[in-house]
């Protein structure tokens, strides 16, 4: 098992152990794991902090002290500890499994999952709500689901959770007799 995903495991761990019965909370974390993920990669100010061997730990950690109180997050603590250990373990390039990780155990937590259904075309209302109906079945959990259309596909559908992508396209389809040929 590689590096990043030990520690993700660990940080997933850690999280939603010390956030158990707190669903808000364990939410408010994921959309703060998201959040860093995107300054991260987004903005070079936040990721020259990071990543700066001039700046000692203890003024690094002034500045995360400083970011987390401005945050709408209850335990600013265990928030000023999971940026800590990002920085000293070098962390922010796996923050992408980690929140992978995290979102998938806390959808088995909170018995819901995400989905996103890609079609080439709007599909009626019927067939979203028959197709919500047969992946809440097979998943046996609540889903919230997003819809949106994607004509490159031709025809079919693409599902996507964050245990599984099940692609039923013509895309996909015609690109696999490609290979055959």
């Amino acid at each position: 098992m590689s590096r990043g995903s030990n520690l993700a495991k660990r940080v997933v761990k850690v999280l939603l152990n010390r956030l158990a019965g707190k669903t808000e909370e364990q939410i408010r974390f994921l959309e703060l794991l998201k959040t860093l993920d995107e300054l991260y990669k987004k903005n070079k100010a936040f990721k020259d902090i990071v990543l700066n061997e001039q700046l000692s730990l203890s003024e690094k950690a002034a500045i995360v002290k400083e970011f987390v109180e401005r945050l709408d997050i209850e335990d600013k603590g265990l928030a000023e500890e999971l940026l800590l250990f990002l920085i000293k373990h070098h962390a922010f390039k796996y923050l992408s499994l980690i929140i992978r990780a995290y979102q998938y155990e806390l959808e088995n937590v909170l018995g819901t999952a995400k989905a996103e259904v890609i079609s080439a075309s709007k599909l009626p209302e019927e067939l979203k709500k028959k197709l919500v109906e047969t992946l809440e079945g097979k998943l046996n959990k609540k889903l919230e689901v997003e819809f949106k259309t994607d004509p490159e596909l031709i025809g079919g559908f693409v599902v996507k959770t964050t245990s599984f992508v099940v692609d039923a396209s013509l895309k996909d389809l015609l690109r696999e007799l490609a290979l055959k040929i």
